[in-house]
């Protein structure tokens, strides 16, 4: 049996009452707040909020999780840091990290720890974490556009994934890119869930996606090594009157159909970024990017942070489900975040909204 676990996440928001043991960490310039809301009773002045609820699936009993441990680092052709060889574990991750960014992009730059620590210690000056993570964060957090493209059907999605675990999203070296991936745990691993991403008409305006094929039940008798996904439709519904009213229902089903190779001339994966010392300061970065299939030029790359902190899993624990994000990224209000980039740079032909701001 699989244990429910609801956690409700504000990001950037400014404190009145606080009734914890701990109150949230603040950093200069921004306020973070990370808490479980079972069980709390808080009352909060919320400024640019965005809330997500992330539902976490426990590990089945019985199969104890065993803790990622990197011991083996691999340099990528897309990365100023050799990356976990854990993270390289099929064709589409090494593609991803194979990537090369544009030289507009920010590379890393040095952070000086020791210096850091020292500072951590006179009154009112941040924890040398918040200091790294404001480092990362004003210096490589944000969003490039180099091309855009319009008119397009449909993109072919490099890496989706099935469910993470809550230990996984505990551990400290768990996920891989724990911004990303916690809005795939928001995700059904079902035909519906994935192609709904992108295709979801009146508001996600793609015909179809594609996707590697994988072993899970709703592709088991699928061969060939690609998957598209399309034929989603909605239609009005209708009030008690017989009158049309905003809502939409379903009308066809989604189609799920087997293919030998990705007919789209584009593809939307994600990757992990890796910095000296980041996971032990409980920072974890990553990037998603929008990318030519046959050329591998990068149209597009999105980079985030995340610092997970106030950890109530107990000692050695992360709070990845929950982390506090860089504020330099525009924010989303709710999950569209991911499905928003791809529309952003390849329009669709019917204009596509995940309820982003304009």
């Amino acid at each position: 049996m699989r244990e429910m676990t609801t956690v409700q996440y504000w990001r950037r928001t400014e404190i009145r009452d606080c009734r914890l043991t701990k109150c949230p960490l603040q950093a200069k310039g921004m306020k973070l707040t990370l808490w479980p809301i079972s069980g709390v009773t808080i009352t909060v002045k919320l400024a640019l909020v965005s809330v997500f609820l992330i539902v976490s699936f426990a590990a089945n009993a019985g199969d104890p999780y065993v803790p990622m441990k990197w011991t083996k680092f691999v340099k990528v052709e897309g990365q100023s840091e050799p990356v976990p060889e854990q993270w390289l574990q099929d064709a589409e991750a090494r593609i991803a990290y194979s990537l090369k960014l544009p030289d507009a992009v920010p590379k890393a730059v040095p952070f000086d720890f020791k210096a850091a620590y020292w500072r951590s210690w006179v009154p009112g000056k941040p924890k040398a974490e918040l200091q790294y993570f404001t480092h990362l964060c004003s210096t490589e957090a944000g969003e490039w556009i180099f091309k855009k493209e319009q008119n397009v059907e449909g993109l072919y999605f490099a890496r989706p994934q099935s469910e993470l675990t809550t230990d996984v999203m505990t551990d400290p070296y768990g996920p891989e890119m724990p911004w990303i991936q916690r809005i795939f745990m928001l995700t059904g691993n079902n035909a519906h869930d994935q192609g709904s991403q992108f295709v979801n008409p009146p508001f996600y305006n793609y015909r179809f996606v594609e996707q590697p094929r994988r072993a899970v039940d709703w592709q088991k008798d699928i061969t060939d090594p690609y998957v598209r996904l399309f034929g989603y439709t909605t239609e009005r519904e209708r009030d008690y009157q017989g009158r049309l009213v905003d809502s939409v229902k379903k009308k066809t089903p989604m189609q799920v159909l087997g293919i030998p190779a990705p007919s789209a001339r584009h593809g939307y994966t994600w990757r992990g970024v890796r910095r000296l010392q980041d996971r032990e300061h409980g920072i974890a970065g990553g990037e998603v990017l929008i990318y030519d299939l046959q050329t591998k030029e990068v149209l597009a790359v999105r980079r985030q942070f995340l610092i997970a902190a106030l950890n109530s899993h107990g000692a050695g624990k992360a709070m990845w489900e929950v982390a506090a994000s860089c504020p330099q990224v525009k924010a989303y209000p709710h999950v569209g975040e991911f499905s928003q980039f791809a529309f952003d740079i390849l329009g669709t032909i019917e204009p596509s909204r995940t309820g982003k701001k304009p």
